[in-house]
C-alpha cells in the first residue's frame, strides 16, 4: 500500500501514516458537492455556525445545551469558555505553544479541579492522566502518554502545523487526532482538540470545514472506536470516518439553506434532525432524537413551540395518524417536509436520501 508517513510518532518512537490513495475518493466526493457552493467558501458560513459547534463540542463531551441559550449571558462556564475560545481563534492566527496555552486557558477556566491544577506544569500536565473508554467507567481506561514525553511530542505537532503540506481538512484531522493521542492536559482536551483544528481550518480559510464537530455527534461512537484504532499507527480509517461525516452534515446545511422560507436555530436544528432520522418519520420519533442531543422536552411541549410552527408554516406536512399516543387526547402522527419549498440539486446528495423526508 501506498502510505504517506508523518513526523508525528508514538511512544515507541514509530510514525503515524495514512493511505492518501485511498481517501481520495471520499475526498472527490466533497469537491464535487461543494462545486458551485461558493456560500460555504467563505467566513460567513463559519461565523454563521459557530454556535452549532459550541453545542456540539459540549455535547461529545456528554453535556447538552439548548442551541437557543447559547448566547444568553447567564450560560454555563463550558458555553461561556467555547465562545471566548473561539473569539480568541478567529482573532489569533498564529499556532504555538503560547497561544495554544492560552487558548487553553481559556477553554478550561473554572472546569478543572483544584487536584489537577496543582498537577499542572507550566504548559502541560506533570502527571498521568487517564481517558475513559466511552461512559463505561467499569471498562479499564486507556492512558495519555507519560509526561515526560509530552513536550517532545508536541513540539512535533508545532512543527507539523507550522512545516508539513497537506490538503488543509486531512491535516486539521491530523492535529485533531494526534492532539488526542497526547492528551496533554488533565481535562478539557477533546474540546481543545477540536478547537485547535477549527483554528488551522479558519487560518486556512477551509471554511465549509468548520462543521466538523456537529458531524462527530450523529456517530459518536464511531469517532471513538476510530480514535482507539488510530493510535496502533494507521490513522487512515479515522481520516476517512471525518471527510464522509463532515459531507453528510454538508448535505444537511445544504438542504437546510435552501428552504425558501426564513426559519429560527431552533426550527432549523428540528428540520436538521429530521433528515438525520433513520427510523420512523413520526413526531414521536422525532421527539426521542431531539431528546439525545438537548435538554430533554416533552412531546407536548416540543410540538407546541417547534413542530407544530413548521406544520403551520407548511415546511413538515402532516400525513397517517398511528395507533399510539403522542401525548394525552392526541395520537402520534407521520410528517414529511415538503419538497415544494426545497430548492436543491438531488445529484450533489450522496448520503442523504432527501425522496425519503419529502412529498
Amino acid at each position: 500500500m501506498d502510505f504517506t508517513y508523518l513526523n508525528l510518532t508514538d511512544e515507541n518512537n514509530n510514525s503515524f501514516y495514512f493511505n492518501q490513495n485511498y481517501l481520495q475518493r471520499f475526498e472527490d466526493d466533497i469537491l464535487f458537492f461543494l462545486k458551485d457552493l461558493d456560500y460555504m467558501k467563505k467566513l460567513e458560513f463559519a461565523k454563521s455556525i459557530l454556535n452549532g459547534e459550541i453545542k456540539a463540542n459540549n455535547t461529545i463531551e456528554g453535556e447538552n445545551d439548548d442551541i437557543m441559550e447559547i448566547e444568553k449571558a447567564d450560560v454555563p462556564d463550558r458555553i461561556k469558555n467555547l465562545s471566548k475560545g473561539y473569539k480568541y481563534i478567529l482573532e489569533n492566527k498564529e499556532i504555538n505553544k503560547e497561544t495554544l496555552k492560552k487558548l487553553y486557558s481559556i477553554l478550561s477556566n473554572n472546569l478543572l479541579d483544584e487536584c489537577d491544577l496543582n498537577m499542572m506544569g507550566k504548559y502541560y500536565r506533570n502527571d498521568k492522566v487517564y481517558i475513559l473508554k466511552g461512559r463505561n467507567l467499569s471498562i479499564e481506561p486507556y492512558m495519555g502518554i507519560d509526561e515526560k514525553h509530552i513536550d517532545k511530542h508536541m513540539n512535533e505537532l508545532f512543527e507539523f502545523i507550522n512545516d508539513e503540506n497537506f490538503d488543509p481538512f486531512i491535516k486539521s484531522q491530523i492535529m485533531h487526532f494526534y492532539f488526542v493521542y497526547i492528551h496533554p492536559y488533565f481535562d478539557v482536551n477533546g474540546r481543545t482538540s477540536r478547537t485547535l483544528a477549527l483554528w488551522y481550518l479558519l487560518n486556512n480559510n477551509a471554511y465549509p470545514f468548520t462543521i466538523f464537530t456537529k458531524a462527530i455527534t450523529y456517530n459518536q461512537k464511531e469517532y471513538e472506536k476510530n480514535i482507539i484504532l488510530s493510535k496502533k499507527g494507521d490513522i487512515t480509517l479515522f481520516l476517512k470516518y471525518m471527510m464522509k461525516e463532515v459531507l453528510k452534515q454538508l448535505e444537511k446545511e445544504y438542504i437546510i439553506r435552501n428552504i425558501n422560507i426564513d426559519l429560527n436555530q431552533e426550527e432549523k436544528q428540528i428540520i436538521e434532525y429530521f433528515i438525520s432520522l433513520n427510523s420512523n418519520l413520526t413526531i414521536k420519533d422525532l421527539v426521542r432524537f431531539y431528546n439525545k442531543f438537548n435538554p430533554r422536552k416533552n412531546p407536548y411541549t416540543l410540538s407546541k413551540q417547534v413542530i407544530i410552527p413548521l406544520i403551520d408554516k407548511n415546511i413538515f406536512i402532516k400525513r397517517n395518524i398511528t395507533k399510539g399516543r403522542l401525548y394525552k387526547n392526541q395520537n402520534n402522527y407521520y410528517i414529511i417536509l415538503n419538497k415544494n419549498l426545497i430548492n436543491i440539486n438531488e445529484k450533489k446528495l450522496k448520503y442523504t436520501n432527501i425522496k425519503k423526508y419529502t412529498i
